[in-house]
């Protein structure tokens, strides 16, 4: 306790120092880390391995080059991002001019998940350092390895006072959830981010809750089956399907269900040889999530897969759970496939209409309308229509949930946007003064005004 009270103290005096604020200092700082994920690289692809089974190329693609293209596009674009941002100014206020400065929050909080446990944590300390805060990480504990390496980086790139990573488990993230920050971001579980949410408010904290939830995919029965089957397939196994975007619940259209179930079969079994071939296929993150998989598909009609070995979880098929089931009810995070049929999409959209807000939603369907209606019709976090996943390492689009699965958005400018206070201000010259909001109140200047104000 004592040593985080006082890393909050030096880092509370560097950042009122202004130095951090300075954008060539976060320029540098940003080019600095770059170098050092290079150089690092190689442990960071075998910490990923270690934790997770991560092969090099699903560990690349997913965690490393991520946060390589937000930092370049941090280098590219952080000058103009930082600049005061012309506003107009209407004329009823003339003669002022209007302006939005973008201010750091100060100090911030990161704390990042198990699943993609370095690009979940680097991605946001990116931005954080991009917009001049200063940074307290603490990375998960179930992901040791990657942890071990995110310290050393944050290490080998920033001073203490500017950011630092926190070693420790739950009773280490209480004791940081009971510090007053002014900003925090939290990637986790819905029900751990009501925690972090309930300690942000006793301080009025702003906070960034990046969630999860029962993602639907819906296929249709216009759809490209074997294109949606494939897609499908590897939006749900990236990662061993922990992954907060993944497909979670599929619904298919009753018309091509059986030719539909087979191609995806298909695709199963087709991914499974192939990554036991090549070692290509992740790993559950420890036994707990292996026993809660477990028990989420006891009793459940299994339709294709199912077997453990060791930290390895068969991709798997559960076909028509009840509602009231717990695969049903439970974000499933894993390689775990639920399978339901629906006949008419109005009625489908009105279910769905009724559960919690899902962070993706997934329609495949040549229909444009019936896109249209999906997109309208259903709120969610981000979506995808004939695809899957994809949008989530698009850095030019916002990404974060809504209600229950989360609150507020990052990546790219976003991402700096996140971790910015936007400060509005105007500017009034002193060369002369219009007397109009100055009493006594004259029924010619309420006129003016009314009309300038229409």
């Amino acid at each position: 306790m004592d040593h985080i009270d006082s890393i909050l103290q030096s880092q509370k005096i560097f950042f009122n120092s202004g130095k951090s604020k300075k954008v060539s200092y976060r320029f540098e700082r940003l080019k600095v880390l770059k170098k050092v994920l290079v150089m690092r690289e190689s442990e960071i692809l075998q910490a990923l391995n270690d934790d997770l089974g991560k092969c090099i190329f699903e560990a690349y693609t997913s965690e490393i080059g991520l946060v390589k293209l937000e930092i370049n596009t941090c280098l590219k674009r952080l000058k103009k991002w930082a600049k005061p941002q012309k506003a107009k100014t209407p004329l009823y206020l003339f003669p002022s001019r209007s302006y939005v400065h973008k201010e750091p929050f100060g100090q911030t909080l990161i704390v990042g998940p198990f699943n993609f446990p370095f690009q979940l944590v680097m991605i946001p300390l990116v931005g954080a350092i991009a917009a001049g805060n200063t940074v307290v990480v603490k990375a998960s504990d179930k992901t040791l390895a990657t942890s071990r390496v995110i310290t050393k980086i944050i290490e080998d790139v920033f001073d203490e006072v500017h950011a630092v990573c926190v070693d420790g488990g739950l009773e280490t993230s209480k004791l940081l959830l009971q510090k007053k920050w002014d900003f925090i971001f939290f990637t986790g579980s819905t029900l751990v981010g009501k925690i972090v949410a309930e300690a942000a408010a006793k301080n009025l904290t702003p906070v960034v809750l990046e969630l999860g939830g029962k993602n639907p995919v819906i296929v249709d029965k216009d759809a490209n089956l074997i294109n949606a089957a494939r897609k499908i397939t590897w939006g749900k196994l990236l990662n061993a399907g922990q992954s907060c975007v993944a497909p979670d619940t599929l619904y298919v259209h009753v018309s091509i269900r059986e030719r539909f179930q087979e191609l995806l079969i298909t695709e199963f079994q087709k991914f499974i040889s192939i990554s036991r071939e090549r070692n290509e296929f992740s790993k559950i993150v420890d036994e707990s999530n292996i026993k809660r998989l477990q028990q989420i598909t006891e009793g459940e009609k299994i339709g294709f897969g199912g077997k453990i070995n060791g930290q390895w979880l068969e991709p798997t098929i559960v076909l028509d759970a009840d509602a009231r089931s717990n695969i049903m009810k439970e974000e499933i995070f894993g390689p775990i496939l639920s399978v339901q049929s629906f006949e008419n999409l109005d009625d489908l959209i009105q279910l769905l209409q009724s559960k919690e807000k899902s962070l993706a939603l997934y329609y495949f369907s040549e229909n444009k309308l019936n896109q249209q209606k999906v997109l309208q019709e259903l709120s969610s976090g981000d979506a995808g229509i004939n695809e899957v996943v994809l949008h989530f390492v698009n850095n030019n689009l916002p990404f974060g949930g809504v209600g229950a699965s989360g609150i507020g958005k990052y990546h790219g400018k976003y991402n700096f946007d996140t971790f910015s206070h936007s400060k509005s201000i105007i500017k009034s010259t002193t060369f002369f003064d219009l007397p109009f909001r100055y009493v006594p109140y004259k029924n010619m200047h309420y006129k003016l005004l009314r009309f300038l104000m229409k």
